[in-house]
């Protein structure tokens, strides 16, 4: 499987993808099976038959495309970090999360394809991939729920369509992204439990089923909505939950039951989670563990410590390390 910090070249790409991958663009002088590709984390995980799991988190060290072949599958990615640009087939697809904006996309293959991707030199890659083949719905019994069969009817191949994010979401996504691939059973089993909550929540958005927020009455959406535009801004950094009600116009119960239905936690659990967020962005940059620790809100760096690896599986003197 393969999730060390590591050099990765074509050859062990290969085989932790199982797959043969054709390198093109290279430069000249470089030889295909030896020059690395990239360094940092990458890692595949079967979890069950039928679904996969790709965790990116590395530097691409030259300009250069690699393309492979991928049977029939609906992939679910999560761009965290660097521009992904890639195709499938003739199907062009550009991403480009911003800092602190990560980008879903959805892409239904009901046929075999070619995969290519290019690599840009420096830049660096942070995502994550689920594969959902035809078997695996099969065997789950949802292709027989007519939501979930428009998703990959043959019609639908090379069909592209975009997901939220959500703040749980993302939570769950960072805490896969932190899990070593390579591990116990109950640490697999734990992670296949975490991708079965993102792949809920990212085919809920795609098939349109009702959610809590759908469920919600407009003004009650622009409660929340003025309640995340004021956290964002950071003046209510350090206020009470009545302040902060007072500010958007509603009682404190009111805004939190309508916080918590539309985003599945309290208004400060979420405003924790975004804290941490900026903060990881953060230490990639260079910012110390302490700096860190105080644009979070934390006054003591073992309590943030505490509260960063509980959210990514990770301390923060690894983020530093890898960064």
């Amino acid at each position: 499987m393969g999730s060390e910090q590591d050099m990765v070249r074509v050859g062990e790409l290969a085989r932790r993808l199982g797959t043969p991958v054709r390198l093109a663009e290279q430069g000249p002088d470089r030889s295909p099976d030896q020059s690395p590709l990239f360094q940092g984390r990458l890692s595949w995980q079967q979890l069950r038959p039928g679904l996969s799991l790709h965790c990116s988190d590395c530097l691409e060290l030259h300009d250069f495309s690699t393309q492979v072949e991928v049977s029939p599958r609906l992939s679910l990615v999560l761009f965290m970090n660097g521009d992904g640009q890639a195709q499938y087939d003739d199907r062009r697809l550009q991403v480009a999360p911003r800092p602190g904006r990560p980008e879903g996309i959805a892409i239904a293959l009901t046929e075999p394809a070619t995969f290519t991707r290019q690599a840009h030199s420096g830049q660096h890659i942070r995502k994550l991939s689920i594969c959902l083949t035809p078997e695996w719905f099969a065997s789950s019994g949802l292709d027989a729920h007519i939501s979930i069969r428009r998703l990959i009817e043959p019609r639908q191949h090379l069909a592209l369509r975009r997901w939220t994010p959500t703040a749980p979401l993302l939570a769950l996504a960072e805490q896969v992204m932190g899990q070593p691939a390579d591990g116990e059973l109950l640490a697999h089993l734990q992670q296949e439990v975490r991708v079965l909550g993102l792949v809920h929540g990212v085919v809920e958005q795609l098939v349109g089923e009702p959610t809590e927020p759908v469920r919600q009455r407009p003004h009650h959406q622009r409660l929340v909505q003025r309640a995340q535009e004021l956290l964002h801004s950071g003046e209510a950094d350090g206020w009470s939950l009545e302040q902060i009600a007072s500010a958007v116009g509603a009682s404190a119960s009111t805004l939190q039951r309508q916080f918590q239905a539309a985003q599945g936690m309290s208004l400060f659990a979420w405003q924790r989670q975004r804290k941490l967020q900026q903060a990881h962005v953060a230490l990639q940059s260079g910012v110390s563990i302490s700096e860190a620790a105080w644009q979070a809100g934390y006054s003591s760096t073992a309590n943030f410590t505490t509260a960063f690896r509980r959210q990514f599986g990770m301390t923060p003197q690894r983020v530093q390390k890898f960064y």
